[in-house]
């Protein structure tokens, strides 16, 4: 009992009797402990605050949006007949709050796919009271989902740690190694740390491929760096809501093909400064006399790591699969059966930076890093809901940076630059100074003119296939220049009806799966702002404007009527009771009879 309380009144509070019971009881590190826990536990936890945020954000985007000029008042419901009318998309209402939404958005595939990677992976009941939870509309479905996941630590949380218990298991030993290098100063001999086994009356014998000791700590610096490696990928997975057990799983086989790898680069290459200044007097004659002097062979220690390897074994932890790229690069001239790669077009086929939208400085730049988008094409087919509650920027701000982006990836980089000097920064600008009922012709052949303007790109790509596109003028065909063959086809489509060609040109530029989900998403959100919002009342086209709206609300009306006639001529029908048929065999009272 004595020895108890000794033990306990050294421990030095709560915590330290935590570690001291774990190292001395359990004979495990505590720090190397701690910090395995922590990381997936902080990690879930992070997954499971985001999840709560976004779904809220959702609600606020519907509750934004919700409003439409279709307000038709009925319940959707799953399956029970209560959805749209004669297949006209009708919004869901919350009785209760008597909230209206946007049934347009609500059908958008855009947003049902922003909402569904936030609840896929739920199991939700239904509610023990009310409706099912098939029969709520959105809002009610995500206040229900936010009510229902509680707490952090419920079943699925509990599931992705689980299916992390060999990145913990790695975790513990990785640290433990690092920690017990750390302390040996970074392989130092001291007396807390063991001497090496080949030492022989006192003199150190040199190896070829090291000893254990060695070994551990380039192991243990590698680990370091492939953790801080996987950290940021985990912090990324967070970030855009993709942490799941492949997410543990990937990144524990690469911390373990790392570390293995940047082992045995150094058992091969253990003093590569050595190697390289012998490579280099035998490329070089005469330079042997000049080079920095290495120890000889056999004389260095058995517990010496040289310098280089304190910084190389963590830096090729750090960049995933950067050991085992190194050791392919080395022995490809040994594998023949490789493919290669032919990259003669780098120069002309470089990805394009997103500092060259409107708007997107270098911290912006990070951020959307974050969420995957490292270059315009990346922005320009992004899901701009989801950029909006994945990011904290506006949807205005989303949408105004996509649709340059949409532009820039379509037309490239110089001629999205010379729209925007035309005062044409959007793929939506440049459609209505085109396609437009009201553009003239003026700015169709502007625009044309710029749009089969050749580039430095274009000049280059023929330069270095040496391939010339032809041109055909009176039966003869030739092969031009970039400039000269833009030319011609300029000439050709003027040749022909100019404005006719130069919307011909916008249809299938401006028709990709992600430009037409851009442009409903435009329509279904201008749409909740209103027809008032089109032009300012002493506009040009508010006239014009305020006659459409008119005529497209009288049309809505008489529709409407004519569903409100049909519905109650079926209600009729339907209660006129059929004709009693009268059984012949029954004699009338004759009148005023008993």
């Amino acid at each position: 009992m004595n020895t108890f309380l000794t033990w306990l009144a050294s421990a030095g509070g709560i915590f330290g009797i935590l570690v001291t019971a774990v190292e001395d009881i359990l004979g495990l590190d505590p720090v190397a402990l701690l910090l395995t826990l922590l990381t997936p536990a902080l990690l879930l936890y992070a997954r499971h605050e985001v999840r709560l945020r976004r779904l809220r954000s959702i609600k606020d985007f519907l509750l934004a949006f919700g409003s439409t000029t279709e307000k038709i008042n009925t319940t959707r419901n799953s399956g029970d007949g209560a959805a749209a009318a004669n297949g006209v998309a009708q919004p869901a209402v919350n009785a209760a709050s008597n909230v209206t939404v946007n049934a347009r958005l609500t059908n958008n595939p855009s947003f049902e796919f922003v909402k569904s990677k936030y609840v896929s992976d739920l199991h939700v009941k239904d509610p023990a009271q009310g409706k099912t939870f098939n029969q709520m509309n959105d809002i009610e479905q995500i206040d229900w989902i936010i009510k229902s996941i509680g707490r952090f630590g419920s079943r699925n949380d509990w599931k992705i740690f689980l299916s992390a218990f060999g990145f913990v298991l790695l975790c513990y030993f990785g640290f433990s190694a690092l920690h017990q290098t750390l302390i040996c100063g970074l392989g130092a001999q001291t007396s807390t740390c063991l001497q090496p086994a080949n030492t022989v009356a006192g003199a150190q014998v040199a190896e070829t491929y090291g000893n254990w000791g060695q070994l551990a700590v380039i192991g243990s610096l590698a680990f370091a760096g492939a953790f801080i490696a996987a950290i940021r990928n985990f912090v990324r997975s967070v970030a855009v809501f993709d942490l799941s057990p492949y997410t543990f799983l990937r990144h524990t086989a690469e911390i373990v093909a790392s570390v293995i790898f940047t082992i045995v680069l150094f058992a091969v290459f253990r003093d590569p400064m050595s190697q390289i200044t012998d490579l280099v007097a035998k490329i070089i004659p005469g330079t042997a006399g000049t080079l920095p002097a290495t120890p000889p062979a056999g004389t260095v220690a058995a517990g010496h790591i040289q310098p280089i390897w304190f910084g190389l074994a963590p830096l090729l932890g750090l960049i995933p699969q950067s050991a085992t790229k190194f050791l392919l690069i080395k022995f490809q001239s040994l594998i023949n059966w490789i493919k290669t790669t032919d990259d003669r077009f780098i120069s002309v086929t470089k990805i394009v930076s997103l500092d060259i939208i409107d708007g997107i400085d270098y911290e912006t730049r990070f951020r959307l890093e974050e969420c995957g988008i490292y270059d315009v094409q990346n922005l320009a087919t992004y899901n701009p809901i989801m950029l909006h509650i994945e990011s904290p920027y506006g949807i205005y701000q989303v949408f105004d940076w996509i649709a340059q982006a949409q532009l820039c990836h379509i037309l490239g980089p110089e001629k999205f630059l010379i729209f925007r000097e035309l005062n044409i920064r959007t793929i939506f600008d440049l459609e209505r100074a085109i396609n437009s009922k009201y553009s003239v012709k003026a700015f169709d052949e502007i625009c044309s003119g710029v749009l089969l303007a050749s580039t430095s790109s274009m000049r280059e790509t023929v330069r270095i296939s040496v391939t010339k596109p032809i041109a055909v003028d009176d039966g003869k065909a030739e092969a031009l220049e970039a400039d000269a063959f833009c030319a011609w086809a300029r000439k050709r489509m003027i040749r022909d009806d100019d404005s006719t060609s130069t919307q011909h040109v916008l249809r299938w530029i401006a028709d990709d799966l992600h430009v037409r989900r851009l442009r409903r998403l435009w329509l279904d959100i201008s749409e909740s702002l209103g027809e008032e919002s089109a032009a300012l009342p002493d506009g040009l086209d508010a006239e014009a404007l305020l006659r459409e709206a008119k005529a497209r609300e009288e049309k809505k009306a008489r529709e409407q009527e004519a569903r409100e006639a049909q519905a109650n001529e079926n209600a009729a029908v339907q209660q006129v009771q059929p004709v009693q048929q009268v059984d012949p065999a029954i004699a009338v009272a004759p009148a005023g009879g008993q």
